[in-house]
């Protein structure tokens, strides 16, 4: 006889289809957000609370779900997921556009099992009642009872005050599914019979664990939801007026990691890492409305994750596109962008090395020659678009700045991965470091040169959808896609495309990379000089002017000191003490000595004068004081001159002792710091190698990787390890020798930033003047050109009678052309011939170029009879400047010092021409930067220019010009300026 019966399920074919299917608990949370997108959410969030039992709640702002609904939906397992019959879908939609389903089996709702056990449901439908549902999952792990014996408490409210009213009565009526209830007595014995058996086998397992029906009736009571856990939904805040929000208790190992309470450990961190990684890159970041890619959705939904402590929020997760995106990663020196169509050809664009190699889609790869693309109705994979960028991992390879290059490093440890998106959501586990789909770190272990790509420092992903993917679907378990022959040739073409870029782009086998890594070394290496030049430079500045605010107060109260010094020496006794005092004036100016001035003072500028001065004023008072001491022993003559003597060998001989035993133990110091150092990174260096290459050793051991592979990269290793050792030590050693042949490396150093900073400002000075000089001459001549018709444009005015102003138009005239004639000699461009040029030209011309000032400010400008027989051949525009230069400052020094009887004189003096006056001279602190381009002290007109261009005209003829403040060159009491002429002259 044949009957029939129906399955019967178990209530543990729940917990199969919910906890144990999914990975993990960020795996699970992933799927919850899923649940929300379908329900057409705008955003949700996980907030994690650390109370004293830990709680979790997912928050949705969705269209939500009626009394009805929730009966017949969420209760029901595998529900039809693709439902719009009813029409309803365009109201849940609330403005956003359709969307295409990602949970396809209807068992999405079970994955909340992963999170924790006790889970209380609330949601509620745009102008309905709210609804509730208790449910703690360790219920369905019994295998002795049956899935109909299990009951979910429901209920439904209109105002939510009600909920935590109601709370205690869903806890009472859930913890009936272990206890049972006396209004159904059957039921009530098959529980009690299945719980009795539950515990029975767990006790066999292990008598001192807790009874499965004891543990789960007291966390039902024990456990606490309370209104802080639900408040930041936005139905309950009243800013919206549907959605869901899932509360768990007894929260998986997971979130608590994530919790500050819980103390840090190697697996704490690596559990935070995991969940990072897993839910930071929810929806597609890469997604570029101007794209050439296929697939890129932005599917409108945001996300976050938020930890609570003590009311106190902090964001762990959360839509991070502003720190990585499409247009962070095209700032990478290497990015491959574009789709590929359904013959499983690559049209897109490729950069390399900073630079698009080509745009658009002009860069095609092909499928493999051996490879035949799946097309039937069930295997075809369909178009799909791929975008992939990363950069250089060494420094010195790289084509970005160091900032730039810095700033990715970061990004790699927080965003880097290979990930799959559907539709703009995350498909997983693609992208996290335990999967490699792709290949890529196989590959890599074979050759990592060669295949370059590295998913530690890659960014990108593949992008498909429900609609042109259909083949692509995923395991239950959400691990993955179903291993099938669609997903087979997505990889087949993936790592085809990868390969085929990096053999031809970046990897070691690259012609391209061949050819430009030398130059990129070579930039890199003077960028990274540069770099260090600059560091150098500001450490000095920021030492000189710590030195200079320091010292600065000292050198002035020792100015002080020494003016105020009344010196007297009458008898042989005062000799000592007045030796000893010049002694400690030249000690303390020892220690106050600043050296290495920086090229750019700045607002120190002023600082450093004062205290050059004062210090040129103290020596010029212990010069003095010095003087009277030797004065004093010719009058004394001292009877025991050697007592004296050997007093002061002994004074000097201490302060010399003191200041060596200083420096000695500031040598000590840092010898012993270095020396720790250096041993430290000897043990570092050391070990490097076995921990690089000992891998290569376990992977040939293993058969994973071939033996000549191997070999080759632990080569490759070696060379690199010993190129970055030889820069560490052998510099380290050079420098080292230098000190011992007591070469001063800090002054050499120092010198070397100073002298570049200067040369590169003279530099940029320079184009400056020859710009100005330029103009200058164009001006010149276009004045000259135009002297004719301005003057025949006078006398047509003239001839028509006295036209008022022409006389004053006239005279203005005559006098720039009386100038520009002047400035002839002075031209620099066409052919620059020598020519004899006498003292006696040189004078007239200046008296003819001054002689309005000269008139007017009664100023003398003269020269002597040995001035004017004086011959020399040159350049005229080389030799004429110098002297309008020379003279036009002294006028101008002259007239605002209000010098009486102002006189300049040329004269020679010892075969040398001296430009001099009788102003107020120089200050022996500019002394030293006169001759520099821009310098000036000037207080209107003045550029600084005058004097540098003096000793660059006169360096061109090998002549060379200085300020004197020797007594043989004072032919007057002010400005003395002394020219050495070479070459032919008399």
């Amino acid at each position: 006889m044949i009957e029939s019966h129906a399955f019967r399920t178990q209530a543990r074919t729940v917990d199969h289809l919910g906890r144990e299917q999914i990975a993990d608990c960020p795996t699970a949370i992933s799927e919850l957000w899923k649940n929300s997108y379908d329900a057409y959410a705008r955003r949700v969030s996980l907030h994690i609370f650390d109370d004293p039992v830990p709680v979790a709640s997912i928050l949705d702002d969705g269209h939500g779900m009626s009394y009805e609904e929730f009966i017949n939906r969420w209760l029901v397992v595998g529900t039809e997921s693709k439902y719009s019959a009813d029409g309803a879908v365009d109201e849940d939609r609330d403005g956003l556009p359709k969307r295409e389903k990602q949970g396809q089996k209807g068992i999405g709702r079970l994955s909340s099992a992963n999170i924790g056990p006790l889970l209380l449901v609330v949601s509620k439908r745009a102008n309905k009642d709210f609804v509730a549902a208790l449910v703690d999952w360790r219920i369905f792990e019994n295998p002795y009872l049956v899935l109909s014996d299990i009951e979910i408490p429901v209920t439904k409210f209109a105002e939510k005050t009600e909920l935590f009213e109601q709370l205690p009565e869903l806890f009472e009526r859930l913890v009936e599914n272990i206890w049972g209830s006396n209004e159904d007595a059957a039921r009530r014995k098959r529980l009690e019979l299945a719980w009795e058996a539950y515990d029975r086998l767990i006790a066999e397992e292990d008598d001192t664990k807790t009874s499965p029906s004891s543990k789960i009736a007291n966390t039902i009571v024990d456990a606490s939801f309370s209104e802080h856990h639900i408040e930041q939904w936005v139905v309950w805040r009243g800013d919206s007026k549907k959605g869901t929000a899932l509360l768990v208790a007894d929260i998986n190992y997971d979130l608590c990691a994530q919790l500050p309470s819980i103390e840090p450990d190697v697996n704490v961190d690596s559990t935070r890492e995991q969940f990072h990684s897993t839910l930071s890159a929810f929806t597609d970041p890469y997604v570029d409305q101007y794209s050439n890619e296929k697939n890129s959705f932005d599917p409108g939904f945001r996300y976050e994750v938020k930890v609570w402590s003590s009311g106190v929020p902090k964001t762990i997760v959360e839509d991070d596109r502003g720190t990585i995106n499409r247009s962070v990663t095209e700032e990478m020196e290497h990015v491959l962008s574009g789709s590929v169509d359904e013959n499983g050809v690559f049209r897109g664009q490729v950069k390399a090395f900073g630079e698009w190699r080509k745009q658009g889609a002009d860069y095609v790869i092909y499928p493999p020659d051996d490879f035949k693309i799946p097309r039937g109705p069930k295997t075809f994979v369909g178009s799909f678009g791929l975008h992939l960028a990363t950069f250089e991992l060494s420094r010195s390879n790289s084509t970005l700045s160091d900032q730039e290059h810095n700033r990715y490093m970061d990004l790699a440890q927080q965003h880097s991965g290979f990930l799959v998106f559907r539709n703009g959501l995350r498909v997983l586990p693609y992208g996290r470091i335990d999967n490699d789909f792709f290949q890529i770190e196989m590959r890599r272990s074979k050759n990592a040169g060669r295949e370059f790509w590295n998913s530690r420092r890659m960014f990108g992903r593949v992008a498909i959808s429900r609609e042109a993917n259909p083949n692509l679907r995923d395991k239950a378990g959400r691990e993955g896609f179903i291993d099938n022959r669609s997903a087979k040739a997505l990889r087949t073409l993936v790592v085809h495309i990868l390969k085929k870029v990096a053999y031809e782009y970046f990897g070691s086998a690259s012609d391209l990379r061949q050819k430009l890594l030398p130059d990129i070394r070579e930039r890199n290496e003077k960028e990274q000089a540069e770099i260090q030049r600059k560091e150098l430079a500001k450490k000095n500045a920021r030492r000189f002017r710590g030195r200079l605010k320091k010292n600065l107060p000292d050198i002035e109260n020792l100015l002080n000191e020494v003016s105020s010094k009344d010196l007297t020496i009458e008898a042989e006794d005062d000799i000592p003490g007045a030796q000893e005092f010049i002694n400690n004036i030249d000690q303390k100016l020892s220690d106050l000595k600043i050296v290495g001035a920086p090229a750019r003072l700045g607002a120190a500028e002023e600082d450093y004068r004062q205290f050059r001065s004062m210090y040129a004023e103290i020596q010029r008072h212990k010069i003095e004081l010095e003087g009277l001491i030797t004065q004093s022993i010719e009058r004394i003559r001292p009877s025991s001159p050697e007592a004296i003597a050997r007093s002061q060998l002994n004074s000097l001989a201490g302060k010399v002792q003191s200041r060596l035993t200083g420096w000695k133990k500031s040598i000590d110091a840092i010898n012993r710091s270095e020396s720790v150092r250096v041993d430290s990174l000897f043990k570092d260096r050391s070990k490097a190698f076995h921990s690089l290459a000992m891998p290569l050793v376990e992977k040939v051991s293993d058969g994973i990787l071939e033996l000549d592979h191997a070999l080759k990269m632990m080569s490759k290793i070696q060379q690199e390890l010993d190129f970055e050792n030889e820069n560490t030590f052998q510099s380290y050693i050079d420098a080292l020798e230098l000190m011992s042949d007591n070469i001063n490396i800090e002054l050499i150093a120092r010198q070397g930033v100073i002298e570049n900073t200067s040369l590169k400002d003279e530099l940029n000075r320079l184009h400056q003047v020859a710009q100005l000089g330029v103009t200058v001459e164009i001006l010149g001549h276009e004045l000259n050109s135009n002297e004719r018709m301005i003057r025949e444009g006078i006398r047509q005015i003239k001839s028509v009678g006295d036209v008022p102003g022409t006389h004053l138009v006239e005279d203005g005239f005559d006098a720039l052309s009386h100038q520009l004639e002047f400035l002839s000699p002075l031209k620099v461009s066409g052919i620059r011939s020598r020519r004899s040029i006498t003292g006696k030209e040189i004078i007239e011309y200046l008296k003819g170029f001054f002689d309005t000032v000269a008139y007017s400010r009664r100023i003398s400008i003269s020269a002597t009879s040995k001035f004017e027989e004086l011959t020399l051949k040159d350049v005229p525009s080389r030799i004429f400047p110098v002297f309008v230069n020379l003279v036009n400052n002294s006028i101008y020094w002259l007239i605002n010092s209000h010098t009486e009887d102002s006189k300049v004189l040329l004269s020679i003096v010892d075969g040398n021409v001296v430009v001099s006056d009788n102003g107020p001279g120089i200050d022996p602190v500019d002394q030293e930067g006169l001759f520099n381009l821009f310098f000036t002290r000037k207080t209107s007109g003045g550029r600084g220019i005058g004097l540098y261009l003096c000793r660059a005209n006169l360096l061109a003829s090998g002549h060379r010009i200085a300020y004197s403040t020797e007594k043989r060159y004072q032919c007057l009491p002010g400005a003395n300026f002394v020219i050495e002429l070479k070459g032919n002259f008399k």
